[in-house]
């Protein structure tokens, strides 16, 4: 099976990981996981939503990134109240992290996406939504 190989996943699988993580995914991003689910975009991971039906392929879902490596980060770091505002939805290969910034929100209605750097805590604001961000040119991947 091919690691870039789209599995797609489901309404309830999207509304579940939206109750583990306290909030609603953007729009453009759900769109994309139900053709997408569990696919990188190039070499850029990209979190799935867990699936029962993909369980090996989904399990590093987007909840438990943020439970169990986001928010304990941001507890040692003793980082400030911006990151609270932040869903990392992907990993660069780096150790950084783009993120929806709930704080931020883009023309479409959607929080804007940011790379948030693990050396200094700042975020930049790299796409006014995911939909633009898919298209990005020079994204990585």
């Amino acid at each position: 099976m091919s690691k870039n190989k789209s599995i797609g996943t489901t309404p309830d699988a999207i509304a579940a990981a939206e109750q583990a993580l306290g909030r609603q995914l953007p729009a453009s991003h759900v769109q994309w996981l139900l053709e997408n689910n569990g696919r990188a975009l190039g070499a850029l991971s990209v979190f799935p939503v867990y699936d029962a039906a993909n369980a090996r392929k989904t399990w590093e879902s987007i909840a438990r990134h943020y439970r169990e490596g986001w928010q304990e980060w941001l507890e040692n770091a003793g980082t400030g109240d911006e990151a609270g505002s932040l869903l990392p939805f992907a990993q660069f290969g780096t150790g950084d992290y783009y993120c929806f910034d709930y704080a931020q929100t883009g023309p479409s209605g959607e929080p804007v996406v940011v790379l948030w750097s693990h050396e200094t805590g700042a975020s930049t604001t790299v796409a006014p939504d995911f939909a633009s961000f898919l298209i990005l040119p020079g994204r990585p991947g």
